[in-house]
């Protein structure tokens, strides 16, 4: 039988988990979250395909689901998984759900006041940024997961394998390093692209087939060995000419990065030379 799902947080990440969860036929009987805006564009994304999900005022009607998502910020899961111990506290006695969080970089052990209480508690964390205006097929997002129990190891096993992708089981640390790491694909990846826009201005989309080639190429292969470029070359004379040119058009910030990247790669690959 599915468990009966309610969610405390109506962002990006509880948008996208809801609302695949609910294709697979599971039920998102509540949604709490304390910006009442996101928390009622759920429920109605949620009612438009025959959920009756319900909008919790407090943290307490949670306690009725069998599984609840706490899909907030990173900073916040602490504030909110000590909000929910609180509202289940006088319920201690009685059957409590189970309580996951979808964070990559915080610990399960941050669930230890529910825990303390009988929750049963875990993870399920999705390796990919998830927005609630994009849809995603939740077959190409890698689900990193982790569990207090055998029974909730099963319960989170079924649901990975209804949303479709591949799943695994990674402890903490595990996954914060693989937290850090998508840090680097995605996001530092994301900033230097940022850079790159600027120097050729309306023209950046002409960089789309060498930048897709290169991760391409990366990932077939080894950073290491398909890496090109100036640098890696050890080419003085082009790398002169780029710098000037960063220089000449004022784009300090660009130079600097230039310069920074530059430095590490003639450095692995030319230390003779420094």
């Amino acid at each position: 039988m599915k468990p009966d799902i309610a969610f405390a947080g109506a962002g990006n990440v509880a948008f996208r988990f809801a609302l695949a969860m609910q294709e697979k036929g599971y039920n998102i009987s509540a949604v709490y979250s304390r910006t009442a805006k996101s928390r009622d564009r759920l429920i109605k994304a949620l009612r438009a395909n025959g959920s009756g999900t319900q909008a919790a005022e407090s943290l307490q009607e949670l306690r009725t689901a069998s599984l609840v998502v706490i899909a907030v910020t990173d900073d916040a899961i602490e504030e909110v998984t000590a909000a929910l111990a609180e509202a289940f506290s006088p319920f201690r006695d009685n059957t409590l759900p189970t309580v996951v969080h979808t964070s990559g970089a915080t610990p399960l052990s941050v669930l230890q006041p529910l825990a303390e209480l009988g929750c049963s508690c875990g993870v399920l964390y999705p390796l990919m940024t998830l927005n609630r205006n994009k849809n995603v097929e939740f077959r190409d997002v890698p689900l990193l997961l982790e569990a207090s129990s055998n029974e909730l190891r099963s319960v989170l096993d079924r649901i990975a394998d209804d949303l479709g992708g591949e799943h695994y089981f990674y402890s903490s640390e595990d996954r914060l390093k693989m937290h850090v790491a998508a840090v680097f694909t995605t996001n530092f990846v994301n900033y230097l692209l940022g850079l790159a826009f600027p120097i050729v201005q309306h023209d950046h989309p002409l960089l789309i087939p060498c930048t897709i080639e290169a991760v391409r190429n990366a990932y077939l292969h080894t950073p290491a060995t398909t890496l090109t470029g100036p640098a890696r070359r050890g080419d003085m004379d082009t790398i002169h000419k780029h710098l000037d040119l960063l220089h000449r058009m004022g784009l300090t910030e660009q130079e600097e990065i230039y310069r920074l990247f530059t430095e590490k790669i003639l450095k692995k690959f030319h230390p003779e030379d420094k």
